[in-house]
């Protein structure tokens, strides 16, 4: 399994392609949120517009007032969203595999980057299957090691059994650890790549 340190994190440290690249991201969460998914996604993406590569991050409206914020070579897609149980004031995607394929025909990407793996995440991988367009996915947060603290410890095996499903379909699975890529090796992923935050 390959390992990369912080400092040659996929994004940084290279020159500029010499053809930029589309990249799709896909995520429930992005800044002004505060969290570390949030962060990690506004840093890649400010990674890979440093390198040229145009920039299509699909996520749910937060607010009625959230607009997104494009400029060139950065869209942002907005799409339907409900409250998060127990974090009412976050939204998560709802499905949109429909939307995403009539989106990404008509202007596909190189490759798509699915941070999180909700109903819209899950859409996006049917979508980008659909197309045959590469994917890859991040795990940055254990949900199924995290139900019994939100009262759901029954359903952990069930959770990690959707969450390997899930990850497994994509070409990549991007983690921040070599200690969480062992976890999730014994637990039956495949194809995982360290990358620091």
């Amino acid at each position: 399994m390959d390992t990369y340190a912080p400092e040659t994190l996929l994004v940084e440290n290279f020159p500029p392609s010499q053809r930029s690249l589309r990249v799709a991201l896909v995520t429930e969460t992005y800044p002004p949120e505060v969290n570390g998914v949030a962060l990690t996604i506004d840093r890649l993406v400010r990674g890979l517009q440093s390198c040229n590569h145009d920039i299509q991050l699909v996520r749910p409206r937060q607010t009625r007032a959230d607009q997104g914020d494009s400029q060139p070579g950065f869209e942002q897609v907005l799409m339907r969203g409900l409250p998060i149980p127990r974090y009412p004031h976050l939204r998560m995607g709802m499905p949109a595999k429909k939307a995403l394929v009539s989106m990404w025909s008509l202007r596909r990407p190189d490759v798509v980057h699915i941070a999180t793996a909700g109903p819209l995440g899950w859409s996006a991988l049917q979508a980008a299957r659909k197309l045959k367009l590469p994917v890859s996915t991040d795990f940055r947060t254990n949900f199924h090691a995290y139900s019994r603290h939100y009262g759901i410890g029954w359903l952990k095996k069930p959770i990690a059994a959707y969450l390997r499903k899930f990850h497994n379909l994509a070409q990549c699975t991007m983690v921040p650890t070599p200690g969480l890529q062992a976890d999730l090796a014994a637990l039956g992923f495949e194809r995982l790549l360290v990358v620091a935050r």
